[in-house]
């Protein structure tokens, strides 16, 4: 409780031998009040905030925002504002909408989410108000099927079994 993680990104998600997500990487980590504002200059420039580059001072809302790019980039295979140019992507990320692309097709509970999750004011981000408990009530989160979930929970599946069920669930909860 009171961390922020500062570094979601898909190279720092690890599956564990039963399928489970994993997260790595704590260095970028912080014990921070929920009233407090972390200043470091920190993270994946593909996945920072817009208050992080703007030296607002950031905390929970900017992991929020880091997981709509996750989930973009899932998406997508490129996170949402990337440019090679490094200044254009910072500025893209600070002044313009996000742009879904016309393949795949993505359902409409999945744009929104992203959305949602990629709003520029950290006040008014999807997970601002009551953090995970928020964001999980998105409907595109109502889509995924728990139960399904347990086939993964399954200790004699190969490692390319486990890859190859949870692809499939998750392409089952974006249509």
């Amino acid at each position: 409780k009171n961390y922020i993680y500062r570094d979601l990104k898909l190279e720092n998600l690890l599956l564990d031998e039963k399928g489970y997500a994993m997260l790595t990487d704590f260095g970028l980590a912080k014990n921070i009040r929920a009233e407090e504002k972390a200043m470091t200059f920190c993270g994946t420039p593909e996945y920072l905030s817009p208050e992080v580059l703007l030296g607002k001072g950031h905390n929970r809302p900017t992991d929020w925002w880091t997981l709509g790019i996750l989930i973009y980039e899932m998406v997508y295979g490129i996170p949402a504002f990337y440019d090679r140019n490094r200044k254009t992507m910072y500025q893209k990320i600070v002044r313009e909408p996000v742009e879904f692309k016309s393949s795949p097709a993505i359902s409409d509970k999945c744009k929104d989410i992203i959305l949602k999750l990629l709003e520029k004011a950290p006040v008014k981000r999807l997970g601002s108000i009551s953090d995970s408990l928020e964001v999980l009530s998105h409907p595109w989160f109502a889509e995924i099927d728990i139960d399904r979930w347990h086939l993964i929970d399954n200790s004699s599946l190969s490692v390319e079994e486990t890859v190859q069920r949870i692809t499939q669930v998750a392409a089952d909860a974006q249509r």
